[in-house]
């Protein structure tokens, strides 16, 4: 399987990733985790700048060709695209219509990452690579480190946001939600055809992509993930001990003894409540991240969306139903955990 990956003089590749998995082709920088956008960049030397200028007409032997009056002979409906190297030298990638507009490579992957809401500076950039010469750029955005959100369904936000930027006049930007890990031609392609959402500009003076057109594509909602965030640190900072009477609140807040409560449902919730303990003090709640509301709050809705009784199916439409009793369950959650601030 061809990857595709540009290859410097001396034979090592145009391409960077975290170490966590080294990429079938076992070419590249081996970064250390997560990295932001100008190291990546610059780790898969794909921080150059690439200009547009005139075409013109040459001999055999790369000889300007010249009318009577000396002028060399331009084809007037193209530009070229050229790649400008740190050693001063040039590289011609392609030639473009007139209208082309170049983005920078730096300027996608920025414009990428504030349609995810992601912070200046924030270490998310997983893969980063150059194919074809320099006519082509990909990189792959870890999502798993953000909370962000498609309209209240965030089942349906998969592992990485792909970024696609091309200097050849064929290629569109590309934004592409996608589970595939992007490190080589192959992965790019099986990445875009395999997403639900993808957004693309063409290279225009209309492609400063509007941030706003690319998060409505792809289902983004930041403005839900910066409320959410805040919520989150909120129930951080609120300590709640597994054998505390705020613990006790919460869990008899959401999972309440109903009016004439049988034997055989107060067994049931009992055994709820038994099994909820036992989600909070596991490595991915309580156990591993401290016992506070956030962990308190996480713990509900793992038992809520995982091992409540009822058929697999059917706890994953209430989990992404809006109005579902089990959304209202994770509301009330939410706020008798921020009640004991």
């Amino acid at each position: 399987m061809a990857h595709g990956l540009e290859i410097n003089k001396d034979g090592t590749a145009r391409m960077a990733f975290a170490d966590r998995e080294v990429p079938w082709h076992k070419l590249g920088v081996r970064m250390s985790g997560l990295q932001t956008a100008p190291e990546m960049l610059r780790a898969a030397q794909a921080d150059f700048d690439v200009v547009t200028t005139r075409v013109s007409v040459c001999d055999d032997n790369g000889e300007p060709i010249r009318n009577p009056d000396g002028k060399v002979v331009l084809v007037e409906d193209s530009r070229a695209t050229v790649r400008v190297n740190p050693d001063g030298t040039f590289d011609g990638l392609s030639t473009v219509g007139t209208r082309y507009v170049v983005q920078q490579n730096i300027e996608c992957l920025e414009r990428a990452l504030a349609v995810v809401g992601a912070s200046k500076g924030e270490a998310l950039i997983d893969t980063c690579g150059v194919l074809d010469g320099g006519r082509e750029f990909f990189s792959s955005i870890d999502l798993g480190q953000l909370i962000i959100d498609p309209t209240g369904i965030n089942d349906k936000i998969e592992r990485y946001l792909l970024v696609r930027n091309g200097h050849n006049g064929r290629t569109p930007i590309t934004f592409a939600n996608t589970s595939v890990r992007a490190v080589c031609k192959n992965t790019v392609m099986a990445g875009i055809k395999s997403a639900n959402r993808v957004f693309t500009a063409r290279h225009t003076r209309n492609a400063d992509i509007a941030i706003e057109e690319a998060q409505k594509v792809l289902e983004f909602s930041t403005e839900w993930a910066k409320s959410f965030r805040e919520t989150a640190e909120k129930l951080l900072s609120i300590p709640v001990s597994p054998y505390s009477q705020n613990f006790t609140k919460v869990l008899n807040g959401v999972f309440p003894a109903p009016v004439g409560e049988t034997d055989r449902q107060k067994k049931n919730r009992e055994n709820t409540l038994s099994l909820v303990k036992g989600i909070y003090g596991n490595d991915k709640n309580g156990g591993g991240f401290g016992y506070n509301g956030w962990t308190t709050y996480n713990a509900i809705v793992e038992y809520l969306d995982h091992y409540r009784d009822a058929q697999p199916n059917e706890r994953a439409i209430a989990s992404m139903d809006n109005n579902s009793w089990v959304t209202l369950k994770k509301i009330k959650t939410q706020e008798i955990v921020l009640s004991l601030a």
